[in-house]
């Protein structure tokens, strides 16, 4: 059943994004985040099938998925900010996390025989400080009244916890040897972002969502 889980995860968020269409139908930025979503099941789908039924190294795969993880989620919620010199320290941020990743892709790893552990550690990073950022501007704002309200804030919440939670297990992958505590975590953080992306789904209103 596990190997399963990931698609089910994102197949069931997706329901839940579907079902509650008309909140986010006036913001492309949350739209976006639906497709997203579905491009991610389509990934665990064809990797899935590419590694167990083929038999052939999917390693780029998912390599590919994480590096558009990363930058998604950094324009996401850059897109909701209005301070130019938060944008512009994201912007830096961003372009770091590129050049680490092509250096990483040339120089240091096989992109499509190794996973990516450095860049999915720096990455991970990049988003953590991109939401801190975005809380940050949320604070001196009105929008904190409401932000219970706010999607936006609900996938914050997820992405956030989720990486907190992932970047120490990617650190000490090596000694859990992939088994055991370190899937562990991965499948725990994995389903708490998909709760909060869910209750965001449910509790968010339409006017919070633009």
């Amino acid at each position: 059943m596990e190997k399963y889980f990931y698609a089910i995860n994102y197949l069931v968020i997706i329901v839940f994004g579907i079902f509650f269409i008309n909140k986010i139908k006036e913001s492309l930025q949350i739209k976006l985040f639906l497709y997203f979503l579905i491009y991610s099941l389509f990934t665990e789908v064809v990797g899935g099938y590419v590694g167990r039924i083929l038999g052939i190294n999917n390693n780029w795969i998912y390599n590919t998925w994480n590096i558009v993880n990363h930058l998604f989620y950094a324009f996401f919620f850059m897109s909701f900010m209005v301070q130019t010199n938060k944008k512009r320290i994201i912007k830096s941020f961003i372009l770091l996390y590129v050049l680490f990743s092509l250096v990483s892709i040339f120089f240091i790893n096989s992109y499509f025989d190794q996973v990516l552990i450095n860049n999915i550690i720096v990455g991970s990073i990049l988003i953590v400080l991109v939401i801190l950022l975005y809380y940050a501007e949320l604070l001196n704002s009105d929008t904190i009244l409401n932000i219970n309200k706010s999607l936006v804030f609900w996938i914050s919440i997820g992405a956030l916890l989720s990486n907190i939670v992932l970047i120490p297990v990617w650190v000490f992958a090596e000694f859990f040897s992939y088994q055991g505590i370190f899937r562990f975590f991965i499948i725990a953080s994995n389903i708490l972002m998909s709760l909060c992306f869910i209750t965001g789904f449910i509790v968010s209103k339409k006017e919070y969502n633009v």
